[in-house]
């Protein structure tokens, strides 16, 4: 009996160990992806595509001031400030105004997608973009290039598409399009109860009421 609870203990004492070796290992890898993943703050990077060298600094709140020789150059610079901090949410909301969450997060997403499909965004802002002027445009593809030189500066993705076992796809030109749609739609998200609320009150009270 003895020797057979002994044995028992040394199986479980083992077992615990390489769970625990292993679960280090996970937390170690995870914390290695989470640091590389983090934006530069600091240092100089390459950017290609300037036509001089453009600067980011920061205050003590740490709000960005970018300076570069020209429009285009401080649009390069914007948008590879953006990817290396913001991509997620950038990605959202593309996604959200375009349809394609469920891509990205699974099933869940799919209601709100169908709901969004319906107004053909992405082919709106696609449109759009072609009808730009090319000052408008060449802004918008300097942006473009520097949100995706931005993403490809991280030392890994972000972190939430690890999280998500995703891999983030590239930034687009219509996608600043689909940005400003994606803002329409969170500020109208409820238009129908407050054009309710406006109907009562106006029936209620008078329209010299409102």
């Amino acid at each position: 009996m003895r020797k057979f609870f002994g044995r028992s203990v040394r199986l479980l004492f083992s077992f615990s160990s390489v769970v625990l070796v292993l679960g280090l290992l996970a937390a170690g890898w995870f914390y290695l992806q989470l640091r590389a993943s983090r934006p530069l703050l600091d240092g100089e990077a390459s950017l290609s595509g300037l036509a001089a060298s453009a600067s980011i600094e920061r205050d003590g709140a740490g709000v960005p001031t970018i300076r570069g020789a020209n429009r285009l150059d401080v649009a390069r610079a914007l948008g590879w400030l953006h990817a290396q901090e913001r991509f997620f949410q950038m990605d959202l909301l593309r996604r959200r105004a375009a349809g394609e969450l469920a891509e990205l997060v699974g099933a869940a997403a799919l209601p709100t997608d169908k709901a969004t499909r319906m107004h053909g965004f992405r082919a709106v802002a696609r449109a759009a973009m072609g009808r730009a002027s090319p000052a408008e445009r060449a802004l918008a593809e300097a942006y473009t290039a520097g949100v995706n030189a931005g993403l490809g500066a991280l030392g890994t993705k972000p972190f939430e598409y690890l999280l998500l076992r995703a891999t983030p796809q590239p930034w687009r030109v219509e996608d600043c399009g689909l940005v400003g749609f994606s803002m329409t739609l969170d500020m109208q998200s409820d238009i129908v109860g407050h054009e309710r609320a406006i109907a009562t009150l106006r029936n209620t009270l008078g329209a010299e009421a409102l």
